[in-house]
């Protein structure tokens, strides 16, 4: 991979790329704690996080798989990535599940391909064999939805969801049809950059696009960025696409949609809780994107038509049968 325009002191400019996947977890109630835990035990014997305020979030540990592929590079030039991408899973609150990988690109330090054992050394690293400009890697990682032609990280991420959700500690029913949602995020690092973001909304449903950039140690506080833009996306997109405009649908049918907009006010609305307590970076960055999304402002919109409903279905006339 070539150098750009903003290497400093010889040090190479470097891209990393991730996606997540946000999805209710398939499982009728809410998990405890220690099931949570439980669950997120992918990698045995390896330690899961967890936090319980503001809400509890339980996280497995990294796992790591190894990629040998050619990149999708916009425009011009070709690439070659080989290393490992790391990947976990995440349960918010025992009830909604992410599954995120994530990889940082290098140039190759020889231009044939190296032992196994050298690139396990240095876990979510893959490295570039060939000199495609970096702007045009990373345009073609993010332009590169479905199905992939370069570095797959959404069959990575994907794979993280269906090892959770068919483990045998759920019942595998859900509480509520909704569907999966994509963020799929890459990052320019360079020493000395500051923290920005840009948000775009795919042309696909449910797919959302994330460019960043910022200095190598921003790098764990931007993918937990990209996890927590992914969970309100996904809480908003729920109640706004699909529980409100079921329980108006149904309503006007004369059916009874109270369950849903119970479960929305009472397992969903709890977890709008923005990261801006995380760091001062996070803070100015959510802050970026509420002024250019007012995605609070309209949460609370949705939130504020699920109780009227509710009290237009509890005060309204016994069916006739």
């Amino acid at each position: 991979m070539s150098r750009t325009t903003t290497e400093r002191d010889g040090a190479p400019a470097v891209l990393a790329f991730g996606e997540v996947r946000t999805c209710l977890i398939q499982n009728l109630g809410t998990l405890s704690p220690s099931a949570s835990v439980a669950l997120m035990q992918l990698t045995p014997g390896a330690p899961v996080s967890k936090a319980d305020r503001p809400v509890r979030r339980v996280v497995s540990p990294e796992q790591v798989t190894g990629v040998d592929c050619r990149l999708q590079v916009a425009r011009e030039g070709r690439g070659r990535a080989i290393g490992t991408v790391l990947s976990h899973a995440t349960v918010t609150n025992g009830r909604i599940l992410q599954g995120i990988a994530h990889v940082t690109l290098t140039p190759a330090s020889s231009k044939d391909r190296r032992e196994w054992r050298h690139y396990l050394q240095r876990p979510g690293v893959v490295e570039v064999i060939g000199s495609p400009h970096p702007h045009n890697v990373l345009d073609g990682y993010l332009a590169d939805i479905s199905p992939a032609r370069g570095l797959d990280l959404a069959s990575i991420s994907d794979r993280v969801i269906d090892e959770v959700q068919m483990s045998s500690r759920l019942d595998h029913t859900t509480a509520l049809r909704a569907s999966t949602a994509v963020v799929r995020w890459a990052v320019t690092l360079a020493p000395d950059s500051g923290p920005t973001v840009g948000i775009a909304k795919s042309d696909l449903p449910n797919v959302h696009i994330i460019r960043l950039s910022g200095a190598p140690d921003h790098l764990p506080m931007l993918i937990r960025f990209c996890e927590e833009f992914a969970l309100h996306e996904w809480l908003l997109t729920t109640v706004q696409d699909v529980i409100v405009p079921r329980a108006e649908t149904d309503i006007a049918r004369d059916r009874d949609p109270l369950d849903s907009l119970l479960f929305a006010l009472n397992e969903l609305v709890p977890l709008w809780m923005p990261p801006t307590h995380l760091s001062p970076d996070m803070k100015v960055l959510w802050e970026v994107m509420e002024s250019r999304t007012h995605y609070s402002r309209l949460f609370e919109r949705q939130v504020a038509r699920i109780r009227d409903l509710r009290d237009q279905v509890k005060i309204r006339p016994p069916r006739r049968l």
